[in-house]
């Protein structure tokens, strides 16, 4: 279907993701090198097509969180080394090896399971081992890095490829924590190289560390949200010129004038204190526009803001549009991103309902097309 017959839809610019990949490799400090994130459908901007853009940039390795993700990109032609971020579970491993993709592991559980399935195969098995130094998710304590490292290189079934960690306030002003938790990674990279403990890459920095700690480069650098043009939150210096890469758009549906007094959408969380003018949107939370928006936020008609009026329901969203010139039926509206007339952040939205960008994006539905530009 053209984009002329959709009522809701996304528009995705590859280019914006191109864009925005080389300003952050223009950030790295050598040797370090690119690792784009492109888990959880890239964001929910499509893994396989924003792949397929990122491979015209050379990425190093792609990264997903899960092996049954590393399965469809390959499955569809993409040939860029990948790493899996979520250790194996046994019936897994089979898995790692068919996805010809490398995977942390911070368990024995987790190497025996790989082990075992390399036996069976005849494959050798890329590891990355996680070390935990401050997220408390994944992760052997620093002190026993080495001996975990010792357990991987014991099994020629397995290469230590990496040692991984993740810093979890990057994105705060908590510089004095964030920096003694690069120490202590730098200090179990240190540890592993001076037992003799080969390791092609070290790395820890997602998107905010690669734009605001140049010392948590190492070898790789892991970024995600930035690459779709958003900055994680407030605090992140916005030293990029960043291009949002997903807009969500819709249609008004319906038009209509109502008095003072009047009640709108479920629960009647809305009543009209003057005599307005009511858009209805094809656009509710089953296609990702959240629920908890309702009364909070605004979209973008005829570039100016229309408010998000009563409670957000599953296929339609009413708008204030009242002083809003000309607003026809079949207008098209911005709920977020970018327009031929307004920008409206992503990360805007959601923090006028107390959420972050990647919600955003991630939680779009199924059923809105996606537009690649």
């Amino acid at each position: 279907m053209a984009r002329e017959g959709c009522l809701s839809w996304l528009e995705i610019d590859l280019e914006a993701v191109r864009h925005n990949h080389r300003l952050l490799c223009g950030l790295l400090r050598p040797p370090a090198r690119m690792f784009p994130v492109v888990k959880a459908d890239a964001y929910g901007h499509g893994a396989v097509e924003v792949a397929r853009a990122l491979e015209k940039e050379e990425s190093t390795m792609m990264c997903v969180a899960r092996v049954e993700e590393a399965l469809e990109l390959r499955r569809t032609g993409i040939t860029t080394p990948l790493m899996v971020f979520t250790p194996p579970l046994p019936p897994q491993a089979d898995a790692v090896i068919a996805a010809n993709a490398s995977i942390s592991v911070c368990a024995r559980e987790h190497i025996e399971a790989l082990a075992s399935a390399s036996l069976k195969n005849g494959r050798k098995i890329r590891v990355h081992l996680k070390v935990d130094i401050g997220m408390g998710r994944l992760g052997v304590q620093p002190e026993s890095a080495v001996e975990m490292a010792r357990s991987i290189i014991a099994m020629p079934q397995l290469e230590l490829e990496g040692v991984m960690s993740h810093l979890p306030c990057t994105d705060m002003r908590s510089r004095p924590m964030t920096l003694g938790q690069i120490k202590t990674f730098k200090a179990v990279c240190e540890s592993i190289a001076s037992a003799g403990i080969s390791v092609k890459y070290f790395h820890t920095a997602n998107s905010s560390a690669t734009m605001d700690y140049p010392e948590a480069h190492f070898d790789a650098v892991r970024c995600g949200i930035a690459l779709y043009g958003q900055y994680p939150n407030a605090e992140v210096e916005k030293r990029l010129a960043l291009k949002p890469a997903m807009s969500m758009k819709t249609r008004i549906v319906y038009l209509k004038n109502v008095p003072p007094g009047t009640a709108l959408s479920y629960g009647h969380t809305h009543i009209t204190s003057r005599v307005s003018q009511i858009a209805t949107i094809a656009l509710g939370y089953a296609d990702g526009y959240p629920r908890h928006a309702s009364n909070k936020t605004v979209m973008m008609v005829r570039g100016r803001p229309a408010a998000v009026v009563g409670r957000v329901c599953m296929d339609q969203t009413l708008l204030d549009v009242t002083g809003i010139p000309d607003v026809s039926i079949g207008d098209e509206v911005l709920a977020f991103g970018v327009s031929n007339y307004a920008v409206l952040p992503a990360e805007t939205v959601a923090s006028a309902i107390g959420t972050i960008g990647y919600e955003m994006t991630t939680r779009v539905g199924k059923r809105l097309p996606r537009f690649y530009i």
